[in-house]
């Protein structure tokens, strides 16, 4: 019982938080769930911000500093400033509650065992296609079916960790990993069974204990998507293959980015331009690292690998020791290099919770730690601090009470940081 009310009383149960209500579903307004998702995310990360800065834990760096300055001075610069100002602003929340969050292992099963109700209507779903064709919705709100699958590609490495600990009830996570796969496929998210699948070879590779299972696990639901496949009653179904040949449209999409990065190479050309470069209607170029080179320049691009190098020289880089580090990390490239995993509230938070795990989780071997000094942060460091978080703070008010970021009127399945964007009053 004590353990419980310690484990209540963490600031990450509020990231717990968040994922129970994305989980069941809950809106005020089901025309605007997603608008409510990034709002909660928000007001989430300025918590977590000025939590630490009252517990004297948050540092302000000169990188941070640098940062800053160039968000900016972006108007001199960049097309459609304020959409890319509050995008930048965002990024550097979710890193800086990196910074502030510790791991915590029963959060994370407790968020895997939750989320088994997302799939309550799965079965129906299936059994619908098979008698009709129609391969309807059923996840408890209508995202973007991409949101979910980069959902469960994130609890399914948290799944299978856990799975490989030898625990009591382990075989749980198995059924977990089946169903996610299994939706997976179902709605042909092609970069997410990518990275799912070369996690999975990845792990059997390097752990031979536990090799059987999980190939099995593997087989089985592929099994199953191909025989759902052939006794649906329908030939032409609404099922996306997921051996279509088409790229939907990531080649073009490539392509103009780079064309309008071109135009301006240094500062970039501001928030997604590239519908006046090919005709190609797109929120995002459906990759983290092209879509940031060609929004913020190279010097935006630099920060980005400054961040990366930051990740990359604290990892410990043998696999025999720290092979579900390395391999979790390739799956999440494959899936930022091909999809919106990085656009999205619920899976910007699911990342955000997935590299505090492999990050500053003490079971794993890293070469440099991430967690904070003991020692306070300077005053100058704190003073800096607030003022940061309470000019941001203000921004977001601003943006919630002088634009139609929370209108009710805009369309659904938005695909960036608000839907289809916002306009001033």
């Amino acid at each position: 019982m004590s353990n419980l009310i310690k484990h209540l009383k963490n600031k990450e149960l509020l990231v717990a938080l968040y994922f129970f209500l994305f989980i069941l579903g809950v809106s005020i307004n089901g025309f605007n769930f997603y608008n409510e998702l990034r709002t909660l995310e928000v007001f989430l990360l300025i918590g977590l911000g000025f939590y630490s800065l009252i517990q004297k834990k948050s540092y302000f760096s000169k990188y941070e500093f640098c940062f800053l300055i160039f968000t900016l001075l972006g108007f001199l610069f960049w097309s459609n400033y304020s959409y890319i100002f509050y995008e930048l602003i965002l990024f550097y929340l979710l890193y800086k509650a990196f910074l502030n969050l510790n791991y915590n292992e029963f959060l994370s099963k407790l968020v895997i065992w939750l989320s088994f109700s997302i799939f309550l209507m799965l079965p129906i779903a299936i059994t619908e296609f098979m008698l009709s064709g129609v391969y309807q919705n059923w996840y408890p709100m209508p995202w973007n079916i991409r949101v979910y699958n980069s959902y469960f590609l994130v609890l399914s490495i948290f799944a299978i960790w856990f799975y490989l600990k030898q625990e009591k009830f382990n075989n749980i996570y198995l059924i977990f990993l089946f169903l996610a796969f299994l939706s997976i496929l179902l709605d042909g998210g092609r970069s997410t069974a990518l990275a799912y699948s070369v996690f999975i070879a990845c792990v059997c590779m390097f752990n031979r204990a536990v090799r059987f299972k999980l190939l099995f696990t593997y087989a089985a639901t592929w099994l199953t998507y191909f025989s759902i496949l052939f006794f649906s009653s329908h030939s032409t179904s609404s099922v996306r293959s997921i051996v279509r040949e088409s790229t939907s449209g990531r080649y073009e999409l490539w392509v103009s980015a780079f064309q309008c990065w071109s135009q301006n190479p240094i500062f970039g050309c501001g928030f997604y331009q590239l519908d006046q470069y090919s005709g190609v209607i797109s929120a995002h170029p459906h990759n983290l690292f092209i879509q940031v080179l060609t929004e913020t320049g190279l010097i935006g691009f630099g920060f980005l690998i400054l961040v990366i190098w930051n990740i990359l020289k604290r990892i410990k880089w043998n696999l025999k020791e720290n092979y579900f580090v390395i391999s979790a990390f390739i799956a999440v490239s494959i899936d930022l290099s091909f999809s919106g995993i990085h656009i999205y509230p619920v899976t910007q938070v699911a990342l955000l919770w997935l590299f505090v795990f492999l990050l500053k989780n003490p079971e794993f071997q890293r070469a440099a730690s991430f967690h904070p000094s003991t020692y306070e942060a300077s005053r100058v460091s704190q003073v800096f601090g607030y003022i940061a978080y309470i000019l941001i703070a203000l921004a977001f008010i601003y943006l919630f009470f002088y634009t139609s970021a929370l209108s009710e009127s805009l369309p659904s399945t938005p695909p960036r940081f608000w839907e289809y964007g916002y306009q001033l009053f």
